[in-house]
């Protein structure tokens, strides 16, 4: 067999498992759901003037993840309902001015989902309420919840 024959044999042979492997889709692979999708985070935030490390870190985050692609949503319940709040100053922790964070997350199409049970308790309502702010319903909470790739709690 001459040198030029088994060059032959073996390109066919390349092109027979080239074609094989396209056809199949298994020579090039194809994106997950999770690769074609935006990932969706939830940011849980339950304390703010009480422990503003906790409130600050989480907002961080937020704006950390929504600017690396993700769909981030913040829920706030317990004293963290009182960031929504419109007469509420929006503290300084550190270095850290949370007015800025939130605005930053706020501006680059972030929103804020509220716990109806925990702001009546807190005297919030829904018309006293920040922009980005929303209060949510049993529904809208479970369905964010259930709808989220990652959830963060702080």
């Amino acid at each position: 067999m001459t040198v030029l024959s088994q060059v032959s044999k073996s390109v066919c042979s390349v092109l027979t498992v080239l074609a094989l492997s396209v056809a199949l889709g298994t020579f090039l692979p194809t994106p997950s759901h999770a690769q074609e999708a935006e990932k969706t985070v939830v940011v849980h935030i339950g304390q703010y003037s009480n422990d503003l490390h906790s409130a600050t870190m989480g907002l961080s985050l937020a704006n950390q993840m929504q600017e690396a692609g993700a769909e981030v949503t913040i829920f706030v319940d317990r004293e963290a309902v009182r960031m929504g709040e419109k007469g509420q100053p929006l503290l300084t922790y550190g270095d850290s001015d949370l007015d800025a964070l939130l605005s930053n997350y706020l501006d680059g199409g972030g929103s804020v989902l509220v716990c109806p049970h925990c702001a009546e308790l807190s005297g919030v309502e829904p018309s006293e309420l920040r922009d980005g702010f929303e209060m949510g319903t049993q529904e809208s909470i479970a369905e964010l919840f259930m709808n989220a790739d990652t959830v963060v709690d702080y």
